[in-house]
């Protein structure tokens, strides 16, 4: 039987790329199932790849990353949202899991789901864990300090709970304080943390971190990243700490003006490592990490 293809990484937004568009992109790239994320934003345009890559090299460097900082900073409003091209798209402050729920029991033997949790703006979050948890098909809890805008100090009582649980954590890490995970991952040694988008806005820091830290693994998904950021975080943290995902719909225009399915897929098919770490990455690591088969 061939190792099931699992992107870990996927945005539930009908507005951008609909449920039935998606399984049958799904179908086209090979990929068995896809473990969906709440929609947290309006419907975005399309970033282009000049800034993204602009981006993506400021990030690499203790001062570059201080500017990408401010930049994020300016992009954002006071209430919370995000300025682009002189519109604002809103931030939602509680993601719906109830959407995500429903494309499982649509279609449960391809959705898997995240469930999407803001303790900024929840003080019963640890009580919306227990009602999501048990809905079929919820394999562990996605956090956003980035976009929802908190230290992740105030993440202690959550991170308890789900080593408790068994239920793996997806974090989207922001600059600074939101972002460094080093005394959760320390304090919670069984917790397993899959810090998205290879570590953004990090990268090779959080890959140092990881030496210290066997807890913590990365996803290899969207424009935040490019092949070969991809590949040396694969070559630093080694292919058993590195999970496919896609962070669809967002980046990568296919030709129908929606989503290329097949291009982070390819950066994984063209890695320098054996068939067999390779279906690591596609599967075996998630299947492994949250107990799905």
């Amino acid at each position: 039987m061939p190792p099931m293809i699992v992107d870990s990484h996927a945005n539930l937004d009908a507005g951008m790329l609909a449920l039935d568009a998606l399984l049958v992109k799904m179908d086209g790239a090979g990929v068995d199932r896809v473990a969906l994320i709440p929609s947290m934003n309006d419907p975005l345009p399309h970033t282009p790849e000049r800034l993204l890559s602009a981006m993506r090299y400021a990030m690499q460097s203790g001062p570059g990353r201080l500017v990408a900082e401010c930049v994020h900073r300016a992009l954002m409003t006071r209430e919370g949202n995000l300025k682009l091209s002189g519109a604002v798209y809103t931030i939602y402050p509680r993601p719906d899991n109830a959407g995500v729920a429903a494309a499982i029991e649509q279609h449960p033997d391809r959705f898997l789901g995240w469930i999407f949790l803001n303790p900024r703006d929840n003080p019963g979050v640890l009580d919306e864990l227990e009602e999501w948890r048990h809905k079929p098909g919820m394999v562990g809890i996605k956090l956003h300090p980035h976009w929802h805008d908190y230290r992740v100090e105030i993440l202690g009582p959550l991170f308890a709970r789900a080593e408790e649980l068994g239920l793996p954590i997806l974090i989207h890490l922001g600059f600074r304080g939101r972002g460094d995970i080093r005394d959760l991952a320390q304090t919670y040694p069984r917790l397993k943390i899959i810090a998205a988008h290879a570590g953004f806005p990090f990268y090779q820091r959080l890959w140092g971190w990881s030496r210290a830290h066997a807890n913590i693994y990365v996803d290899l998904s969207s424009p935040y990243i490019d092949e070969s950021l991809a590949r040396r975080a694969v070559a630093a943290m080694g292919p058993e700490r590195c999970l496919y995902g896609t962070d669809s719909p967002y980046g990568f225009p296919a030709p129908d003006h929606t989503y290329d399915y097949t291009h982070i897929r390819q950066w994984i098919d063209r890695l320098p490592v054996t068939g067999a770490q390779k279906d690591a990455i596609l599967g075996g690591n998630f299947v492994e990490l949250t107990r799905c088969a």
